[in-house]
């Protein structure tokens, strides 16, 4: 099986398994609170129309490098729970960041916003969307069907994961310099690290393992978030989902714009700090940024090192203590997730 026939495998599993919790909860939800059926609306079309399922995917690649197939049940419902985990945490990103698009449509806020009419109440809203998803993963995670010894590693290890996240974020909207623990925590966290440590926690993985697994998530978690650096840089609509040069219009501290302003000349670092941040810069303007990141030597740059961390992370599948159908899975997987932007 290629690694994208596997990608696509695990999100036909876990889409169904997303649409049979959503349907149950919006039972609830209507039983429950009927008029707050907006809010979980917008949250489930969020989570339904994109993403690709890449943290489940990780998850069960894990659970194949120490004891295939263990508790599919449980294993299928920390994969949707990892994907309602994305929702929420994209939810309050936006918001945060105040983008208006998120995966081709209205971001959560915005929709709501429009829904009540009112653009405090679709904040208000928004946050409560997420924060309905937050209730609904712990759920999913705290009654997985385990041995208890098991629940209680997938339980500590998710809330780990979940606090790594957090202050990643803290650091990154209070623009801290220190941008590799800003990926490590915020984007490596719980894109790589996490779902392939849950993985871990299901499988009763030996210590020997889940440190493997540990030395190939690291670089390959670093790895996937310069991919998307790059992808926010030069990346379509189509890429991405959301406008492009979104990250140059946030004003984003990314590595390829720090390798930039550290290679241009005087006047062209002071163009480019001239879009940085602007929400009104021109599309003209946003190629122009562009074309400067890219004299930089920014992008080439940027592919030198995901290439390096690429070999890192394949080098760290050389342990006997994972099994072979789960290493080439994963090193199937890690080079689909690094190879290098058109």
């Amino acid at each position: 099986m290629s690694p994208r026939q596997y990608l696509d495998e695990v999100r036909a599993r876990i889409d169904g398994r997303l649409r049979e919790i959503f349907d149950q909860v919006e039972g609830d939800t209507t039983a429950m609170a009927p008029d707050t059926l907006p809010v979980l609306t917008a949250a489930r079309d969020l989570t339904m129309r994109g993403g690709k399922r890449l943290r489940p995917a990780m998850l069960f690649a894990a659970i194949d490098c120490v004891e295939p197939g263990a508790h599919p049940g449980a294993s299928t419902d920390v994969g949707a729970a990892l994907e309602l985990f994305q929702t929420y945490l994209l939810i309050h990103d936006d918001w945060m960041d105040n983008d208006p698009v998120r995966r081709g449509a209205p971001a959560v806020h915005v929709s709501l916003a429009r829904h009540y009419g009112d653009a405090h109440l679709g904040a208000c809203s928004a946050i409560l969307a997420g924060d309905l998803l937050s209730a609904l993963v712990h759920e999913l995670v705290g009654s997985a069907d385990l041995p208890s010894a098991r629940r209680r590693a997938l339980v500590h290890t998710f809330g780990r994961m979940e606090r790594e996240v957090i202050l990643g974020q803290c650091l990154d909207v209070t623009h801290n310099d220190d941008i590799q623990r800003i990926h490590d925590l915020k984007t490596g966290s719980y894109t790589v690290r996490g779902p392939m440590l849950l993985g871990a926690a299901i499988a009763g993985a030996s210590d020997e393992a889940r440190l493997a697994l540990e030395r190939f998530a690291e670089p390959l978690g670093l790895a996937f978030q310069l991919r998307d650096d790059v992808l926010g840089a030069f990346g379509s609509e189509a890429d991405t989902g959301k406008p492009v040069g979104g990250d140059f219009r946030e004003g984003k501290s990314t590595l390829l714009v720090r390798h930039a302003l550290e290679h241009l000349d005087a006047a062209d670092r002071d163009e480019l700090r001239g879009v940085l941040g602007r929400r009104d810069a021109s599309e003209a303007e946003v190629l122009r940024a562009q074309a400067l990141v890219e004299r930089s030597g920014a992008r080439e740059h940027a592919e030198s090192v995901v290439s390096a961390l690429r070999e890192r992370c394949l080098a760290a599948l050389d342990a006997p203590s994972l099994l072979p159908e789960g290493r080439r899975l994963m090193a199937g997987v890690a080079g689909m997730l690094t190879e290098r932007s058109k």
